[in-house]
């Protein structure tokens, strides 16, 4: 298996397909291989890196409390290892508050930026309803499988649950692959609470396609709305039918979408 030295630690990753590189970051407590709907969407088209985030799954784990600047640093490592001067990046969640601290760093090294069920972090977060804020911190705090069966409600629009087993099942399959300890959880969202990027969107320079489910009851969806208005030309693609998982709740509009975006970047 591929690990990258990054920083006294090494960060597992993949390579799929051939082209421009395509680097996708996972949000709190999944690993690369969530991203089951995507990567073979994307690598007949792009160089897709995948890679679980430190102290996650196959990663190495340095210790003590991390913030967003140093997961946007893991990736430059990665980049570095994979001889990568420029790329694609697209976050979902808390990686796409990587991806926004990535922009801010190394805006030389972005092309297209895709943030997907995303804010902005700090005082301009928009949060979701009491009993989700319950529900996912109850995850957090205890990584239990009844923690995870209930956060589904936070995840997942009412009508996947009730009606859509063929999206379920797989997502809960990858999902017990890997154990997350609960204290790397606790870490993962420290680093979320540690984070804000209001006062520099307006000066960040990559095409940015912002993309949320309109029934997201985890990251609301007016998070996006604000990200997009606060990003110069940013575009705003909402997507009916899906929830904080809309990547595998809707794949094929998600992914059209990308598609169509990253196309029009000039790399």
């Amino acid at each position: 298996m591929p690990h990258a030295k990054v920083d006294g630690f090494e960060l597992y990753y993949e390579v799929h397909g051939e082209g421009f590189p395509l680097v996708l970051i996972r949000g709190v407590g999944s690993t690369a291989d969530n991203w089951y709907m995507q990567v073979p969407a994307f690598a007949p088209s792009y160089r897709v890196v995948i890679f679980d985030n430190r102290a996650i799954a196959r990663s190495g784990d340095p210790g003590g409390e991390f913030s967003m600047k140093d997961l946007a640093a893991d990736l430059a490592g990665l980049l570095d290892t994979l001889g990568l001067e420029r790329a694609h990046v697209l976050g979902l969640s808390l990686g796409g508050m990587v991806a926004q601290e990535f922009a801010l760093t190394y805006p030389e090294r972005m092309a297209g930026l895709v943030l997907c069920a995303t804010h902005p972090g700090g005082e301009q977060v928009v949060p979701a309803a009491p009993e989700i804020i319950d529900i996912f911190a109850r995850l957090i705090a205890t990584g239990s499988e009844e923690a995870m069966a209930e956060a589904a409600t936070a995840l997942f629009a009412p009508a996947t649950l009730a009606n859509r087993p063929d999206v379920l099942e797989p997502y809960y399959e990858v999902g017990a692959r890997f154990e997350v300890p609960a204290e790397v959880m606790i870490r993962q969202f420290s680093a979320v609470q540690g984070f804000s990027s209001w006062e520099w969107l307006p000066s960040l320079s990559a095409p940015t396609l912002v993309l949320t489910g309109d029934q997201d009851a985890l990251i609301p969806p007016v998070n996006s709305e604000n990200l997009a208005s606060r990003i110069p030309d940013a575009e705003l693609v909402v997507i009916e039918g899906g929830g904080h998982q809309v990547l595998i709740e809707q794949p094929q509009a998600c992914n059209q979408a990308i598609l169509d975006f990253l196309a029009k970047v000039e790399v």
